[in-house]
């Protein structure tokens, strides 16, 4: 779950809409555009330039209310020019050495040379008016729009870290801020990292004057009560009043946010103990965030250290208590731990706190399917397949619930729908497959359950299936060497020999049934069939001691059995000669 911005185009959209009502603007745009030529123009042709482009690239813009000028008026007070310490640790320098693990090749100089001419260009740009205002509203024209970075919704490595974002003019959530917070410290501005769950962005803060700068969107101001509801991403109160999320950032808790990002993009590639490693650091540097607990917790469970994955799940789970991945997360340890009560209790929950969560509903109908809730699961996965109609596994799934429910015709339509959406999930044709042997057609059973053991040749049971299916289709030799292969796979199992010496009876080979029938009764006695196929097979050959005995036991293992009263007749009638 890589840490990205938290609202969609449409959201954006309103909210700025919202904001332009409430806003008002101390200048017009035109006469500030002026006021900032006036002022640069004695400072060199190329920052004249630069403001040429701001100037017909940015108003624009602005006029449509996209500037981060538009401020709630509760939400930033603005004050006067500030000073800060100048001895401290140099933000950019610790960044790009984060950067060099992962790129040892970098000129660490050129990128530090680089933000000089950046903070540079916005002090010249400022001019004299050093109110915070005008400060934010030219650092947000020079990097939005005379720089053109960009915001871009992934999580990849080179939108994170700030070699990258420099290069590209790109960057997440995270790669922005972290630009932001750097030329922020040049300028020795009161400007702090702040996170939400799964985001972050920047704040001025001096004293009671506060201002959230969305790097995710060219600068927009945003308030803070707007992070504290996002669906699935939600804040706590206990979380916001311990200081857990919504707080102005150490140096440490900002470092904090580039390792869990690198961790985040170390899992996707499969690289688990690399992403535990970062995901330490992170949790080394920043004890209180759920987001980075919840995912490590994630990697302990890949690599098998249960103790440890749970105790991160519920230790985010304790950070905040509304944060929904938690509860996913833990819902599906459980269920892979076979609690599956306990794993619905964590999926209700999940979907409480976020109810468009598609891997929610899907989980908790997969635990209602695993405990016979058939019509719940039906429920849950026709809730999935309602957010998302391209999303093949719950089609699948709903195929077998379907099955389960004997409503065939649903079952089969939805496992063709599985099968157009995602042919290679070769499970489908396997579900499939039983689906028509059950309604015997078994040429499609048979076509279904080839193309699986072609994917999956050492599967026992596939070849249980195609044998039962080649059986009733009559083509008994098929069937025999599927039962040969079975043995050849899993010689234990008892139900392959007595399947196996059924078909051997049907070819003519009562003899050979015989000796499997053996075996199966000696792997495993309680199987009443396989004493009444041996007593009918021990008459053929004409032992009929042997097959009264057996006939003897099959009534005493089955004593209510269908046929009692035929085999009783057979009985007699060998006691009769």
């Amino acid at each position: 779950m890589p840490i990205d911005p938290l609202f969609t185009p449409k959201l954006q959209v309103y909210f700025v809409l919202l904001y332009n009502i409430h806003t008002t603007l101390n200048h017009s745009y035109m006469i500030y555009a002026k006021k900032l030529l006036m002022e640069n123009i004695v400072r060199g042709v190329l920052r004249y330039c630069l403001f040429l482009c701001a100037i017909y690239g940015v108003f624009p813009f602005l006029d449509k209310g996209n500037s981060a000028d538009h401020v709630f008026a509760d939400d930033f007070i603005p004050g006067e020019g500030w000073e800060i310490e100048t001895e401290k640790e140099d933000l950019a320098n610790i960044i790009l050495d984060i950067a060099m693990e992962s790129y040892p090749g970098i000129d660490k100089t050129r990128y530090l040379e680089q933000l000089e001419e950046i903070t540079e260009t916005i002090k010249a740009s400022v001019g004299n008016d050093k109110t915070p205002e005008h400060m934010i509203s030219t650092i947000n024209t020079i990097l939005f729009h005379a720089l053109r970075f960009q915001y871009v919704q992934t999580g990849n490595l080179e939108h994170v870290l700030l070699n990258k974002v420099l290069d590209n003019k790109s960057g997440n959530c995270v790669g922005l801020s972290l630009l932001y917070l750097c030329i922020a410290q040049k300028l020795q501005l009161p400007i702090y990292g702040v996170s939400v769950p799964e985001h972050m962005f920047v704040r001025y803060s001096e004293g009671n004057h506060t201002r959230n700068i969305e790097t995710g969107y060219n600068g927009l101001a945003m308030p803070d009560r707007y992070y504290m509801n996002i669906p699935g991403k939600s804040i706590s109160q206990k979380s916001i009043k311990n200081g857990y999320y919504l707080k102005n950032l150490t140096i440490d808790e900002v470092l904090s946010s580039i390792y869990l990002n690198r961790s985040l993009i170390q899992k996707e590639y499969g690289n688990i103990k690399d992403a535990l490693i970062d995901v330490n650091k992170a949790v080394e540097l920043r004890d209180n965030d759920a987001v980075a607990f919840c995912n490590r917790g994630v990697l302990h469970e890949k690599l098998g250290n249960n103790e440890q994955a749970i105790a991160d799940y519920n230790r985010a789970i304790d950070l905040n208590p509304d944060y929904a991945p938690a509860y996913y997360n833990r819902g599906s340890y459980y269920a892979n731990m076979e609690k599956i009560d306990n794993a619905i209790m964590d999926y209700n929950r999940a979907i409480l706190l976020d109810p468009n969560s598609k891997l929610a509903h899907y989980n908790r109908g997969m635990a209602f399917y695993f405990v016979g809730k058939v019509e719940l699961a039906i429920q849950d996965l026709s809730t999935v397949i309602a957010f998302d109609p391209e999303y093949a596994p719950a089609y699948a799934t709903r195929g077998l619930a379907y099955a389960e429910s004997n409503e065939p015709e649903k079952a089969l339509k939805d496992f063709n729908k599985a099968l157009e959406l995602d042919p290679g999930n070769v499970d489908v044709y396997m579900k499939r497959s039983i689906l028509h042997a059950d309604a015997m057609r078994y040429d499609e059973a048979i076509r279904d359950i080839t193309a699986f053991i072609q994917s999956a040749p050492e599967n026992v049971f596939a070849y249980y299936i195609r044998a039962k299916a080649y059986r009733g289709s009559a083509r008994y030799r098929e069937s025999l060497e599927d039962f040969n292969k079975m043995i050849e796979l899993k010689p234990g199992l008892a139900g392959a020999y007595y399947e196996r010496a059924l078909v051997k009876k049907l070819l003519g080979m009562p003899s050979d049934a015989l000796a499997d029938l053996n075996v199966s009764i000696e792997l495993f006695p309680y199987n009443p069939l396989a004493y009444l196929h041996r007593a009918n097979t021990y008459r053929e050959l004409e032992l009929k001691e042997k097959a009264l005995k057996d006939y003897l036991i099959y009534l005493k293992l089955n004593p209510d059995a269908p046929d009692a009263d035929e085999v009783k007749k057979d009985i007699e009638s060998i006691q009769s000669h």
